[in-house]
């Protein structure tokens, strides 16, 4: 991330560093949330009460502040969804159908899930961040997929590639639609009809114990 003058800016390792970084991140969440996918520096200066060159040290550009914020959404979603068993003693079936559970309560609860999925694509450094966090996504999905056709869960048929970026796409595609809809369709409904989707890619009965 290169800042006005195109230098990169050192990573901060001091704890106050990290802990006005860690505060700027936050007030830019809550301007983008607030602004419809909207971001003004001042604002976000004014909102950590720091300073326009406070951010420009600690990410370059405007665009790398956005980029941060969506790092931080896509980390706290892979630690709390995807790197989480929610049932370890349970069937793949069961397993997967809580994870999708999981993954439309994780979108639901956090406000800056449908600014993510709708309206961070027009700025290039933002979109190539960002695609490159789906990318991992599609691959960590792979290796779930990979792992379940070891031990005979998942058809050997499927794709695991192909796999990972029909559930990653559809996912984030169901829960545009889902997070853009007023009222917004019950958490449940959603998550279902994820589920039944989800299962048709991996080639599992949806209803299966």
């Amino acid at each position: 991330m290169a800042g006005r003058d195109g230098a990169v800016p050192p990573r901060t390792t001091t704890p106050r560093g990290d802990a006005s970084r860690r505060r700027l991140i936050v007030a830019a969440r809550d301007e983008l949330v607030e602004r419809g996918g909207q971001l003004e520096i001042d604002s976000v200066a004014s909102r950590a009460d720091s300073s326009v060159g406070l951010i420009y040290r600690h990410f370059g550009s405007r665009a790398g502040l956005i980029e941060a914020v969506v790092d931080d959404f896509y980390g706290r979603f892979r630690a709390e969804v995807l790197h989480d068993d929610p049932a370890s003693a349970a069937t793949f079936v069961a397993r997967e159908r809580r994870r999708i559970e999981q993954a439309v309560a994780f979108h639901y609860a956090d406000p800056l899930s449908r600014v993510v999925v709708t309206h961070l694509h027009v700025d290039g450094q933002v979109a190539v961040g960002e695609a490159a966090q789906i990318e991992r996504l599609v691959s960590d999905v792979a290796g779930v997929v990979a792992a379940a056709q070891r031990k005979g869960e998942v058809p050997r048929d499927r794709d695991g590639r192909f796999v990972g970026a029909m559930v990653v796409g559809g996912m984030r595609q169901v829960l545009a639609v889902a997070l853009a809809t007023d009222p917004r369709p019950a958490e449940k409904r959603t998550a279902k009809a994820l589920w039944v989707l989800v299962a048709g890619v991996l080639g599992v009965d949806p209803d299966a114990e």
